[in-house]
């Protein structure tokens, strides 16, 4: 045998499992099931030499609540795990969400854990975002972790990397192809003992960051297919490696002769992030929606095993499966169900007599439980998806919706007022999995606010008026202002800004200095700080540079944040709640802008239409901050 997905004969070693889980990739983000515009041969070669299933789902619609699912096989309602690390907070909205757990608990025992405790070597490559210092990989079963910690995104995807669980590369090295490399050393080392390696990349969440080569390939692509769905160059390169990084490791095993004895599996971790009309990500057509969303854009994934000797090359399946079923499902192939506490309320079903090519499972149904608000917009929901059917229910206005998957994959067309008596069964047969799980459930508010609830992420942006002048601050949009200890503490329901004029123009050079420290803790709600500077005094003058501190990024861009204009950012680690310095340099010889914070540095070209500054303020966005009063000078 010389390929993956091969006849083989009766297995004399134990089977080897090398697991793929792609972060935020679409449903449609690989050739295979359907892409035109991204190129992923290596993926398509997979799915070819195995099974790919076509109604495969994600368990939660982000990340860290489906990576718990994978490694436990139980529902993230039953772990108490539903939201991603360390998740979102609307402060005003309608309804309180659960006190959740913010790590994998070490009472579960992980899929590396009932593998290692039957003799394998485990190793860990990437993302794990399952909790602080002490939940990592290495404390969950796995031999060796390079990349897992807690944090979900890179701080770049060029080296210098910055995470503290890997070893820096060289200048330049791209984080998904250091995977492959990392993943290409275990496979050697481990080659003569029975191994399962998870590559769990950081690709393709943001940042967004590819080769320059990749980038300029899509790009191309682009410009000659104007109409497609899909068309952001950056992503396309993303992919394109993430694809790359699938074929060294399937080479590597083939070089190996470790290819017979191998099951491979890859899928996501949640839907497709789309972006938005002005930034578009990518497409997740036809499904409705992307990542954050009850609908199948959000949760919808694809999901290929190959296992040689057993599945049958190329084929396919479309029984609803979801991230649950991994578990038990390699627990059974390896053989490593020995200890009863291994497959104690596991919620997952084992795909083994799919792979043999049967046609159904006993289990009648597959859910999901989401008892949060999501930055992108969507509200709490529990959904259930029963043969063709998919109910969703909305806790905020307790109301549910009903499509035919099958006739209507979109979701555009709404069945519960047509066929009542069925949503009536679904939702009763949701509410009783619920009791089964213990799914925790959103509360009312008490400090629910209607205005300030609805006025999400750019809805009271457009068209700001000025409110009454506070003195320093000339105009003053969307905030309150008093004073504090520090010098100012704003707070705005949307976007807030308040600029004072400068005595004159600064035309030269502008050096602009100020402290900003967050006024919220960060189960409270958003935590960010910017200075504002600009020419004129429209909203589309703003220049803001700054710190998105929940996520830890100083960041420059032009406009409001959902202007959709490019963003330059850089991350890095810092205490969320400490007082952050930040100067601010724009040099008109060289029409640059430099936002320096500690080591952190973000540099930017300015924009043509600035011809000085004229106004200096702040800015911040759904959230209450501190400011100390702005030192400024110039020519």
């Amino acid at each position: 045998m010389d390929a993956l997905g091969q006849p083989a004969t009766a297995q004399a070693k134990p089977l080897n499992v090398v697991f793929f889980l792609i972060d935020d990739l679409g449903w449609t983000d690989v050739g295979c099931y359907g892409s035109t515009y991204y190129e992923t041969p290596n993926v398509d070669r997979l799915a070819g030499m195995g099974m790919r299933f076509t109604d495969g789902y994600a368990s939660c619609t982000v990340c860290s609540p489906t990576r718990a699912s994978v490694m436990t096989g139980k529902y993230p309602a039953r772990l108490h795990l539903t939201d991603w690390i360390s998740g979102h907070v609307r402060r005003w909205a309608k309804l309180k969400v659960p006190e959740w757990n913010k790590q994998l608990e070490h009472r579960e025992v992980t899929l590396a854990e009932a593998l290692k405790a039957k003799g394998y070597a485990t190793g860990f490559i990437g993302k794990w975002h399952l909790g602080p210092e002490g939940y990592w990989p290495d404390s969950q079963g796995f031999d060796k972790n390079i990349g897992g910690y807690s944090r979900g995104q890179p701080p770049s995807y060029f080296a210098p990397y910055r995470i503290p669980t890997m070893a820096e590369g060289p200048k330049g090295e791209y984080l998904t192809d250091r995977h492959a490399a990392d993943a290409e050393n275990f496979l050697e080392t481990n080659r003569d003992t029975p191994f399962l390696l998870y590559v769990s990349m950081y690709a393709v969440h943001t940042p967004l960051q590819a080769k320059k080569e990749l980038t300029d390939h899509y790009k191309a692509k682009a410009e000659a297919d104007p109409e497609s769905a899909q068309g952001s160059p950056v992503y396309g390169g993303m992919v394109h490696s993430m694809d790359d990084c699938v074929g060294r490791v399937l080479k590597k095993l083939e070089r190996l002769g470790l290819q017979e004895n191998t099951a491979v599996f890859f899928t996501g971790d949640n839907g497709g992030l789309i972006g938005n009309p002005k930034r578009p990500v990518t497409s997740n057509r036809p499904l409705r929606a992307g990542k954050g969303s009850a609908y199948e854009g959000g949760v919808r994934e694809p999901f290929i095993i190959c296992w040689p000797g057993v599945t049958r090359p190329g084929s396919t399946c479309s029984v609803p499966v979801i991230s649950t079923d991994f578990y038990p499902t390699i627990l059974e192939m390896t053989g490593a169900t020995g200890e009863a506490a291994h497959n104690q309320a596991v919620d997952g079903a084992s795909l083994v007599p799919l792979l043999h090519g049967g046609d159904a499972l006993t289990r009648d149904a597959v859910y999901w439980h989401y008892p949060h608000y999501h930055p992108g917009g969507a509200t709490p929901y529990g959904a259930i998806r029963k043969g063709d059917h998919k109910l969703i229910e909305f806790f905020e206005d307790d109301r549910v919706e009903l499509y035919n998957l099958r006739e209507d994959i979109g979701e555009t067309r709404e069945l519960s007022t047509t066929l009542p008596a069925l949503a009536d069964t679904l939702r009763a047969q949701l509410h009783s999995w619920r009791a089964s799980v213990g799914a925790q459930m959103p509360t009312p508010n008490p400090d629910h606010d209607p205005d300030r609830a609805n006025q999400r992420r750019g809805r009271s942006s457009k068209n700001r008026k000025n409110g009454p002048a506070h003195p320093p601050f000339d105009i003053v949009r969307g905030c309150t202002i008093k004073p504090d200890g520090t010098g100012f503490e704003l707070e705005a329901k949307a976007e807030g800004t308040a600029l004072r004029k400068l005595p004159k123009p600064l035309r030269k050079r502008a050096v602009i200095r100020a402290k900003i420290q967050t006024s919220l803790r960060r189960e409270e709600g958003w935590q960010n700080g910017f200075l504002a500077l600009s020419d004129g005094a429209k909203d589309a003058d703003l220049l803001l540079a700054g710190f998105y501190i929940g996520r830890q990024s100083l960041t420059v861009f032009k406009g409001l944040s959902d202007s959709g204009g490019s963003r330059t950012e850089k991350q890095g680690d810092y205490a969320r709640e400490a007082i952050q310095e930040l100067v601010v340099v724009v040099d008109f010889p060289t029409r640059k802008l430099t936002a320096t914070a500690g080591k952190l540095k973000v540099v930017r070209d300015l924009p043509k239409s600035v011809k000085a500054i004229r106004h200096v303020g702040h800015h911040l966005m759904r959230t209450r901050t501190s400011f100390s009063r702005i030192e400024v000078e110039g020519e």
